[in-house]
């Protein structure tokens, strides 16, 4: 067999773990592709085939296709594992309770309306190119994915309101107001935007040893 067939069996045998990880792991990195992001996703397919080709090449009194197909599945699959491991974030619990005003103090129909770019809206945080490149390279999760929220209300007058007392000395926390990503109406006042999960907890923690309500709450993005 020649030396060039073999490395294309063992390159296919490679593909075999990419389309697999694509199936199961990898569609969640395409749902939000970008040009550097796949450019990186390429760069990593490119990468495990010439792996899967150098295995075939270096067996070389083999001529089986079929152990050459399956000897080049062996080394991507290690690596797609390794990164894989590596990505897999251990589902945490965030505090779930809610600070939820059950009256309304003033009427929304006199409330002053929001100002412009007063009320956010939950989103991830914006990814550098370098950085979208090893999300596709790697297949890797944005960790800065938690919020810190003390406290949800029916009205936007109500969630200034406290907004205001929490930024006040000698709390001094920016608080801002988002509008509600768990419930068709409402605002959130939120302590702490796109962080990690141990830098939100280490917020919370701090927001309730200086006076926040206990149910000040961890939240991430619905799985």
């Amino acid at each position: 067999m020649k030396t060039s067939h073999k490395i294309l069996i063992g390159g296919l045998g490679a593909l075999t773990p990419i389309i697999m990880n694509l199936l199961v792991v990898d569609f969640m990195l395409l749902k939000d592709l970008t040009f550097f992001a796949f450019f990186g996703y390429l760069v990593r397919i490119i990468v495990l085939f010439y792996l899967g080709g150098l295995v075939a090449y270096l067996h070389k009194t083999e001529e089986s296709p079929v152990k050459l197909f399956e000897l080049g599945i062996v080394a991507p699959a290690l690596i797609t594992a390794l990164l894989n491991g590596g990505n897999v974030d251990v589902i945490k619990t965030p505090v779930h309770a809610d600070r939820t005003a059950s009256v309304a103090l003033v009427s929304e129909a006199f409330a002053q309306p929001p100002r412009e770019g007063e009320v956010k809206t939950y989103q991830l945080s914006t990814q550098s190119p370098v950085q979208q490149f090893f999300r596709g390279l790697t297949g890797s999760i944005p960790k800065e994915v938690w919020f810190v929220i003390s406290g949800s209300y029916p009205t936007l007058e109500e969630a200034r309101k406290e907004a205001r007392k929490i930024n006040e000395p000698p709390k001094g926390f920016d608080a801002e107001i988002y509008a509600s990503y768990r419930t068709k109406a409402g605002y959130d006042v939120v302590i702490g935007a796109n962080l990690t999960y141990d830098e939100a907890q280490k917020l919370r923690q701090k927001a309730v040893d200086a006076g926040l309500p206990r149910e000040t709450m961890v939240w991430t993005f619905p799985r």
